[in-house]
């Protein structure tokens, strides 16, 4: 049995009435928690956002950060922005604090040990500008530059 086909009776318009009372209810309920959600969004968003983004760049400490910038809203998300490091690739050799790919064996700064990746003439492994050592098997550059030079000759 449907009750909204047939005749207009009382019942029904009172049925009516009535849903439509709560229904505007509902909607000033809704509407009076939508200033109180931007609020909690433009308090919360700041904060979110260090965290997911100094987590994808490897930054030490990234729940620090956030919460640092759930205190201090956007003056803490501004300096976030400043100090964070300018790729999410990019992470430093903890030995001579050098910028290094996180896919290399070895730094090739300092060439310690690392999980790193690169191209020598020994290795195969890409090699750089500015490298003095080959990231993965620990040939001095110029020396594996020399190898590749005297091998093309």
């Amino acid at each position: 049995m449907n009750t909204f086909q047939g005749e207009l009776t009382i019942k029904k318009s009172l049925l009516y009435v009535f849903i439509g009372i709560v229904g505007l209810l509902a909607v000033k309920i809704l509407l009076s928690l939508i200033p109180l959600g931007i609020i909690l969004f433009l308090f919360l968003a700041p904060p979110a956002f260090v965290l997911a983004d100094s987590q994808e760049r490897g930054v030490k400490r990234p729940l620090l950060w956030a919460v640092f910038t759930l205190f201090t809203s956007v003056f803490g998300l501004l300096v976030y922005l400043l100090a964070r490091p300018e790729t999410a690739d990019k992470s430093f050799c903890p030995f001579c604090g050098g910028a290094v790919d996180p896919s290399f064996h070895n730094c090739p700064w300092c060439g310690k040990a690392h999980n790193l990746t690169g191209k020598c003439r020994k290795c195969e492994t890409e090699l750089k500008t500015g490298w003095k050592f080959c990231p993965k098997c620990q040939v001095p550059v110029e020396a594996a530059e020399d190898a590749t030079t005297a091998k093309g000759a």
